[in-house]
C-alpha cells in the first residue's frame, strides 16, 4: 500500500543516514595502536626502567564548573578545575611515583589549569604545550590536527633513560592514537618501537594505593 511504501522508504533513508554517520566517525577517529596490555605491576617495572611514554589525563575535576572562556587559559576562574578530591588524588599519585623512583624526562602539559595543576603535583617541573589543548572543543579539522600532532610529539620524544610525559585530556589521545583514557587521573603507557607506538596498558588512579 502507498502508506506502507512511504514508511519503508523513510526507514531505508534513515538507515543510510545512520550508516553514513557511522562510516564518517570510523574514518575520523584514529585507529588504535598495537597493544600488549601489561599488568599494572609490569607497567610500573617498565616505567622504573625508563624509556617509555606516559600520557596522563588530568585528575578529578569539578563538574559543576564549565570552561567559559577558552581565549585566556591563564585565567583559572573561567575553567573547570580540579576538585578537592582531584587535588588530593594527584598529590597522592605524585608521592607514589616519586617513592617508586620512576625516572622522568620532559613533561608537557595542556594549557588548561586542571592539566597544569595535575602536571605540577604529579611530576613537578613541566612545560606548557598549546597543541595539547582540549581537542573536543575544536572543529573537526582542528581536532584531527591536534590528534595527529600528539602522535607526532610522541614519536619525536627522546625519553632515553627517562620517561617522556604528556598531561592532557581524553579526546586528544583518542583522536591521535585511538585510545580513550578513562577515568580522570588515569595514566596510559606507550613505547616507541620500529617507527611506531605500542600501547602497553593503563594504570588506574586507585591502583597507586597498592604501592
Amino acid at each position: 500500500m502507498p502508506g506502507e511504501l512511504v514508511i519503508k522508504n523513510s526507514y531505508i533513508i534513515l538507515l543510510k543516514a545512520m550508516l553514513a554517520v557511522f562510516c564518517w566517525f570510523s574514518l575520523a577517529t584514529a585507529q588504535p595502536v598495537s597493544s600488549v596490555n601489561l599488568s599494572t605491576p609490569d607497567l610500573i617495572k617498565a616505567l622504573q626502567s625508563g624509556g617509555y611514554i606516559i600520557y596522563m589525563r588530568h585528575g578529578i575535576s569539578d563538574l559543576s564548573q564549565k570552561d567559559k572562556d577558552r581565549r585566556d587559559l591563564k585565567d583559572c576562574s573561567n575553567q573547570r578545575n580540579l576538585s578537592a578530591a582531584g587535588r588530593e588524588q594527584v598529590k597522592r599519585i605524585g608521592r607514589t611515583i616519586k617513592a617508586l623512583e620512576i625516572p622522568l624526562g620532559k613533561v608537557l602539559s595542556s594549557p588548561y589549569c586542571r592539566c597544569k595543576d595535575t602536571a605540577a603535583s604529579v611530576f613537578g617541573d613541566f612545560q606548557i604545550e598549546m597543541d595539547l589543548a582540549f581537542s573536543m572543543t575544536k572543529d573537526e579539522e582542528e581536532s584531527k590536527r591536534l590528534g595527529e600532532r600528539l602522535n607526532d610529539m610522541m614519536m619525536e620524544s627522546e625519553a632515553g633513560a627517562n620517561n617522556a610525559v604528556f598531561v592532557g585530556h581524553t579526546s586528544n589521545l583518542r583522536d591521535g592514537l585511538g585510545v580513550w583514557p578513562k577515568p580522570e587521573g588515569v595514566i596510559v603507557v606507550f613505547q616507541k618501537k620500529d617507527n611506531g607506538i605500542i600501547f602497553k596498558g593503563m594504570i588506574q588512579p586507585n591502583e597507586w594505593l597498592e604501592y
